[in-house]
């Protein structure tokens, strides 16, 4: 049985298959306390891109003769590729700890992560300037903003807004309580399942996030471009990337085309300084944010087909509540599909055939 224990570039290396989410640690590995069955999650891995849909009339379209058929003026993006503000950019150290912290806890494989696992996986999350360092302070500008920055609220007025303050709300304390809950010995496979849903999630919220502030601080367009890709070309992908390339090219790309379009709008609006046109801003943004829903919404789709691994229940418990805001503004029937089946005490209560149906009518195209 192969084991990586720390070894970030052959960590990321194995990590980076196009076609799946591989078990970094291979099949049948023993560890752990928990009596759950143990399955892979990411079996059933297939691009359900489907037909290809069709652009927004305002979306920024680099891959469609760069750029030259939209409505967006020339930028330097129009070539199809990221150009940074700054070289140096420290999310993409973050995305890399993704997957470091993927293949020490096998995410979703059929493999129970040891004590010392989640030991090991919990360095990562608490390195200086790491992951956790964001999680603490991470606010969802989906959501009205609280009176002061969540960082500069007491923990008792975080709770007050619990949707904007969701890092130190909500992810952080279900991130913390998987990793003791794993450094105990208890239920490995699904608090493992656990860190991995909540971290897809805080950098879901990671990447609507630094597009939003980029309208001040320019080099934030960078971390949201990183959060998502890791630094990668358009080609490649680490952390989440990954995770959507190996489902839905289509979403994939879709993705980078939103995360260019970002780029686009901060090379048009004096990207020395603070932005003015916010409503350019906001087209980009939410181009973005509909291909990063889709990417989630897949994540989603594949692991409720595999219902009966604990990592694929979790998975849809945790990152179907992250897709209920905008469900519920789409298509408040289907929302309602999603959230009944999501309330079920137990995976063997669900309909997935319901779950699948509901995504692929709330989520159809990026």
């Amino acid at each position: 049985m192969l084991r990586l224990k720390g070894v970030l570039t052959v960590a990321i290396a194995l990590l980076g298959c196009e076609s799946s989410d591989p078990d970094a640690h291979g099949p049948g590995g023993a560890g752990g306390g928990s009596s759950a069955p143990l399955c892979d999650a990411n079996l059933g891995i297939v691009d359900v891109s489907g037909p290809a849909c069709t652009a927004e009339p305002d979306d920024y379209t680099p891959r469609d003769n760069g750029s030259a058929t939209d409505t967006w003026p020339a930028c330097v993006s129009d070539a199809n590729a990221y150009v940074p503000f700054d070289p140096n950019i420290s999310s993409i150290a973050r995305a890399a700890a993704l997957d470091e912290i993927a293949a020490l806890l096998g995410f979703g494989g059929d493999y129970a992560p040891t004590p010392q696992d989640f030991l090991d996986a919990r360095v990562a999350y608490t390195r200086a300037e790491g992951i956790e360092s964001r999680v603490v302070r991470r606010e969802d500008e989906h959501y009205p903003a609280a009176p002061l920055a969540c960082r500069d609220l007491t923990p008792a007025e975080q709770q007050s807004y619990p949707e904007r303050c969701v890092g130190p709300v909500k992810i952080a304390p279900l991130v913390n309580a998987a990793f003791e809950a794993g450094i105990q010995g208890d239920d490995p496979v699904g608090n493992a399942a656990r860190v991995e849903a909540a971290l897809l999630w805080f950098f879901y919220v990671s990447v609507y996030k630094e597009a939003t502030t980029g309208a001040t601080t320019p080099v934030d367009v960078d971390s949201m471009w990183a959060y998502y890709t890791g630094g990668e070309p358009r080609s490649g992908g680490v952390g989440l990337s990954r995770y959507v390339r190996a489902r839905s090219l289509e979403a994939h790309d879709r993705i980078w085309d939103g995360l260019l379009a970002v780029r686009c709008w901060r090379d048009l609006d004096n990207p020395t300084g603070v932005a003015t046109d916010l409503a350019q801003r906001d087209r980009a943004r939410a181009q973005l944010d509909r291909a990063l829903l889709r990417g989630l919404a897949v994540i989603v789709r594949q692991r409720s087909d595999r219902l009966a691994c604990p990592a694929g229940w979790e998975s849809v418990k945790i990152l179907g509540g992250v897709l209920d805001r905008d469900a519920t503004l789409r298509d408040p029937t289907n929302a309602a599909v999603l959230r009944a089946e999501l309330a079920k005490p137990a995976a063997g209560d669900v309909d997935a055939a319901a779950v699948v149906a509901a995504l692929d009518a709330v989520f159809p195209c990026p």
